[in-house]
């Protein structure tokens, strides 16, 4: 009798727990979906946000936001299955430092999202674009610099990208046209692998100009070779290293791997200053490496 009344009060206590954990539970959602609603509300004249449900992890402090919608207010409009902010500065109207995904984008291809282009991108195969999206990066305020680890592009049917750089005398906070003029560049890289998006553009021109696949290739080539023969004419290795890289790309369409690595410092404002852009390869440093998959 006694072990019975024992296994009676071991099973109420059980329902007890469960239901101040199952009320907890419900009690962390309802206020994790409170605050999204908060923030999103600050931004409710840019774009409507709605989501089924969120909740902050209470243990790692990740957020977890989950059946995204946004409708923006010039008309374009994205869902996704899954936000995930794993770290972010809260004490600051920019972050400082962020780390997060979001899962499962997609984004209709239709005139609101896309204007004219939208029907280019249908002749591709494309009905929607579905990617997922990462971001990676932490500014030293000291020091005023930018680390983006890493920007991430990940569509399955299209391409993957994955890029990162370091920014210095970045004005992170209000920055203003003024707070951009100083900010360089110290290095960076980009790395595109091809899925079937370069198939898809290949194929589409091909049909335009009723050729076959072979031919538009080997178009590409004769062209990128006279640029090839133009920058090696002029002593411009890294016009004539990024020309080739794309050559070898076109052949076998896998990996291309883009590093920016300059000298010095070199400030921003010089892409938007007119200046040739093979000249913009050597000032930045940029070379090209193309791999097959």
């Amino acid at each position: 009798m006694g072990s019975g009344k024992t296994l009676w009060k071991l099973l109420a206590v059980l329902v007890v727990l469960s239901g101040l954990l199952a009320g907890g539970y419900f009690f962390l959602e309802d206020f994790s979906a409170a605050k999204v609603r908060e923030v999103a509300g600050r931004y409710s004249n840019v774009v409507r946000f709605d989501f089924e449900r969120a909740i902050i992890n209470p243990f790692d402090r990740t957020f977890h936001i989950w059946g995204v919608h946004c409708d923006f207010a010039v008309g374009s409009s994205l869902s996704a299955d899954e936000i995930v902010i794993e770290k972010f500065d809260r004490e600051h109207d920019v972050p400082l430092f962020f780390k997060g995904s979001v899962k499962n984008v997609s984004v209709p291809v239709d005139f609101m999202n896309f204007g004219s282009y939208a029907s280019e991108i249908r002749k591709l195969g494309y009905e929607s674009l579905n990617f997922d999206l990462e971001a990676d990066y932490i500014y030293e305020d000291r020091t005023r610099r930018l680390s983006v680890k890493n920007l991430g592009f990940d569509g399955s049917d299209i391409c993957r990208i994955s890029a990162g750089f370091d920014l210095g005398d970045m004005k992170l906070q209000s920055p203003g046209l003024s707070g951009m003029i100083g900010v360089s560049m110290l290095d960076g890289g980009l790395v595109y692998h091809d899925h079937s998006l370069t198939g898809r553009v290949l194929e589409l021109s091909a049909s335009d100009e009723k050729l076959g696949i072979g031919e538009i290739k080997a178009r590409l080539r004769e062209r990128l070779q006279l640029r090839i023969q133009e920058a090696r004419s002029l002593g411009n290795g890294y016009a004539e290293n990024f020309y080739a890289g794309l050559q070898k790309f076109i052949d076998n369409p896998g990996k291309l791997v883009f590093r920016v690595d300059p000298e010095e410092p070199v400030p921003l404002l010089y892409l938007f200053m007119g200046r040739d852009f093979e000249e913009l390869l050597g000032i930045y440093g940029v070379t090209v490496e193309a791999e097959n998959l």
